[in-house]
């Protein structure tokens, strides 16, 4: 193509435009494993094999090459002082930085349809009418920076007393586009440069603690003059630009900034971003010193690394272990994912499927990202999933967060957008694998007839019977004394300190034998009565998570992690937990919610319970569990939340008749529309709101519990006949092939590894970006158990 067309090839950059530019959207290569090339077109970064692979296709390409260089040692220095605080730039501290030092060069390079590549440097006239287009990819913060940095969890920036007061001097200054340089004569700042709201003076910045940064003239210019608002230049753009008060001592929101800029001739639509930000800078210090930080716990231990096809390790994004844990066993265990997602690798950053296809091909053929010792100078071990956090965390308060979360709630998160996915792609359906039916049998006291309820999940939550301890005794008095212990102020030696220990099938059996229900509202007496209530295993499916609840709360709402060891067999038999239904001689309770014949609603004693434990009363816990359709504690919490100030919420729970004959329910079109906004067909929102009366909270949460009979024939659908894949089942005979393990006192902070049986037989550790054989694999410890069937 003519290169006076290559304007042709550029699209327009605006201040949303997200910018890919950290890494290969193909593979996992960033700038350390060779130049990285963005697409000005769509705004994609590619390394050099996938530009190739792209063939003969016309683009222009921002090209980004990274030089590393080990630092050199000032031996006439003093010698480096000794890391004794957690903390950067003060007495004890980290002084910062790595022992590699970098340098980045950037040019343009242009495919031609004839597959030829032209490079050009800044300056050629032949790319001077799209340079300031690339020279704004470069000063943009990429996709993953943008979207870390409105994850931090910073102080909030509260909007300054200086806002609507603010004297400005009617001084004829008229600020121009950069580049800027601090005013002050003989210093030649030109980056990190304030200025001052109130006489539109431009001064440089705070010197940093490593001696980067500014020279103080900014904040030496309001010790004179007290005008006490400043703007950083360069973080200007559209939506807001980091401004400081000098007076109130912190970064505030300028409520009033478009004029306050507009003074000084600077048209704050028209500005792009050119500097970090101060959270940006922020990061970049936390992220230095997490490096640092994981140095220090490589306190000498032996484990032989591993490296090639399955021992790909994924490096830490910052308090991201929870979800490289949980990636490892399942990408490591669950066979027919590979089979599943065995298609070259797509490199949408937005679509599950495609990062899932990109993360799995990897693992198989991990190639120069996995490899023992160290490496190529600058090389990173492992590699960074952040298109694929990215994505699933996406909405989601806490998984879009940098805060440390619950590796089972990450979990069970993850799989519900795994099984939204295979309704798109159903050849990529493997989260059957872990599905599993639980059924439910309850008998009432008053009559003896019995109803049978079921119910899908992944994941069996085990309670730890501390009472059934082997050495509950000594256990008992230990937890005594240590509480006497810390209310002295003192601590027990760890030599002296004796953990509970539990035998698992214990907690087994505490979940799964029959407990009382109180105030059970019978169907067959219409009396409130009680009745008896046991779990059983109706399915048995391929690979089963054992989930070990080691977190509660104590008296004052605290997360309190149980002390106990858990005594987990190789081999486990469930067969003995199978439930077959109704058996001869039973006769069912009446009919009471139209779902499962002779099955009326009973609010879930385990959540009651629990809602009670947080205080709240009996009535509005059986409104919240039968409001939320038995879905989870955490659903019927929010539900009783969000409804505090409702006078009905503790009157006693009504539970709505069915109507005779559920095809005769008239389901809202609008409600209908809602479910399918969330990813369902129409035919799949009809049969969740027939279910549930047409009440649209309660079908939502039906919907999702309820996976295996959306599509399912019966008397309340029609359709097409689609039928949907059986839950699978077999023998109940398991083999333990993975755990995640949790350090730290709460789900709240803390560390998350996996250890994996691997085809060799051996027991391999998976620590972030490190894998290496386990010599003692603490199955002990674990807080989710993997067991494959056998």
């Amino acid at each position: 193509m003519a290169i006076d067309n290559i304007t042709s090839l550029v699209s327009t950059l605006r201040p949303d435009t997200k910018i890919y530019k950290d890494q290969c959207m193909q593979c996992f290569d960033t700038a350390r494993h060779g130049p990285l090339f963005v697409d000005l077109s769509n705004y994609w970064g590619y390394c050099l094999q996938h530009v190739l692979d792209r063939g003969a296709n016309p683009a222009v390409y921002l090209k980004h090459t990274l030089t590393v260089r080990e630092k050199k040692e000032d031996e006439d220095g003093p010698p480096a002082s000794k890391v004794t605080r957690l903390a950067i730039g003060v007495e004890g501290g980290f002084s910062g930085g790595d022992k590699y030092e970098y340098e980045s060069d950037y040019g343009v390079v242009v495919t031609s349809s004839d597959g030829s590549m032209t490079e050009h440097v800044f300056g050629d006239p032949v790319i001077a009418a799209i340079e300031g287009t690339a020279l704004q990819v470069i000063s943009y913060s990429s996709a993953s920076e943008q979207e870390q940095s409105n994850q931090w969890e910073g102080d909030v920036r509260i909007n300054s007393k200086h806002s609507d007061t603010l004297v400005q001097l009617d001084n004829g200054i008229k600020v121009k586009p950069g580049p800027w340089r601090c005013s002050v004569p003989g210093c030649d700042k030109t980056d990190n440069l304030w200025m001052n709201l109130s006489c539109g003076t431009v001064l440089c910045g705070r010197k940093y603690y490593d001696g980067t940064g500014g020279n103080n003239h900014a904040v030496d210019y309001y010790d004179r003059t007290k005008y006490p608002l400043a703007v950083k230049l360069g973080t200007i753009t559209p939506q807001g630009a980091d401004v400081y008060s000098y007076d109130e001592d912190d970064m505030v929101i300028d409520t009033n900034l478009r004029n306050h800029l507009k003074h000084f001739g600077i048209d704050m639509m028209d500005c792009v971003k050119t500097d970090k930000t101060m959270n940006e800078l922020e990061i970049a210090a936390n992220l230095n010193l997490k490096v640092e930080y994981d140095n220090i716990l490589e306190a000498g231990v032996a484990l032989q690394p591993l490296s090639g096809p399955g021992y790909l390790g994924l490096v830490n994004l910052g308090n991201t272990c929870y979800m490289n844990s949980v990636l490892q066993v399942l990408v490591n265990c669950v066979g027919p994912i590979g089979a599943r997602y065995n298609t070259v690798p797509g490199c949408n950053p937005n679509d599950l499927s495609q990062q899932l296809r990109k993360l799995i091909h990897h693992v198989g053929n991990p190639g120069h990202y996995s490899f023992v010792g160290e490496g190529k100078p600058g090389q990173e071990l492992g590699i960074r999933p952040v298109a694929l956090k990215s994505v699933i965390g996406r909405g989601h308060p806490e998984f879009s967060s940098s805060r440390q979360q619950d590796a089972y709630e990450f979990l069970l998160h993850f799989l519900s957008l795994v099984v939204k996915e295979e309704r798109k792609h159903p050849q990529t359906k493997w989260s059957n694998e872990l599905l599993f039916q639980v059924e439910e049998r309850i008998q009432c006291n008053a009559s003896q007839k019995v109803c049978y309820r079921t119910r899908e999940d992944f994941a069996l939550s085990l309670p730890i019977p501390l009472e059934r301890a082997e050495n509950y005794e000594a256990a008992r008095a230990c937890e005594n004394r240590k509480n006497a212990l810390e209310k002295a102020g003192e601590k027990i030696k760890p030599e002296e300190n004796i953990k509970y220990r539990v035998k698992l099938s214990a907690c087994l059996n505490a979940l799964t034998e029959a407990e009382t229900i109180e105030d059970f509202l019978s169907p067959a007496t219409k009396t409130q009565t009680t009745a008896s209530k046991k779990l059983g295993l109706k399915t048995f499916p391929n690979y089963l998570v054992l989930h070990m609840q080691k977190f509660t709360l104590t008296a004052n709402w605290q997360p309190k992690k149980l002390d106990v060891l858990i005594d987990v067999p190789d081999e486990l038999d469930m067969t003995g937990f199978r439930s077959s239904g109704l058996k001869p001689g039973e006769e069912e309770l009446p009919s009471g919610d139209g779902e499962n014949a002779g099955a009326p609603f009973v609010p879930d004693p385990t959540i009651v319970e629990q809602l009670m434990g947080m205080g709240f009363s009996l009535n509005a816990c059986h409104n919240a569990a039968y409001h939320t359709q038995n879905s989870g504690v955490e659903g019927a919490m929010e539900y009783i939340l969000g409804r505090m100030d409702d006078p009905t919420l503790n009157d006693p729970l009504v539970v709505e008749p069915p109507p005779t004959n559920s095809t005769q329910l008239t389901v809202s079109q609008d409600n209908i529309d809602m479910i399918m906004a969330m990813g369902f067909t129409e035919k799949q929102a009809r049969r969740a709101l027939l279910k549930c009366d047409n009440n649209l909270e309660r079908a939502a949460d039906w919907v999702f519990s309820h996976t295996a009979e959306l599509d399912e024939e019966d008397e309340v659908g029609g359709g097409d006949g689609g039928g949907a894949e059986q839950v699978l089942d077999g023998s109940g005979k398991y083999r333990l092939r993975a755990f995640i393990s949790h350090m730290g006192t709460s789900t709240a902070c803390g560390h998350y590894v996996a250890h994996i049986r691997d085809g060799a037989g051996r027991w391999v550790l998976y620590n972030d970006e490190k894998v290496a054989v386990s010599v003692t694999p603490p199955r002990e410890m674990a807080y989710i158990y993997f067991y494959e069937r056998v």
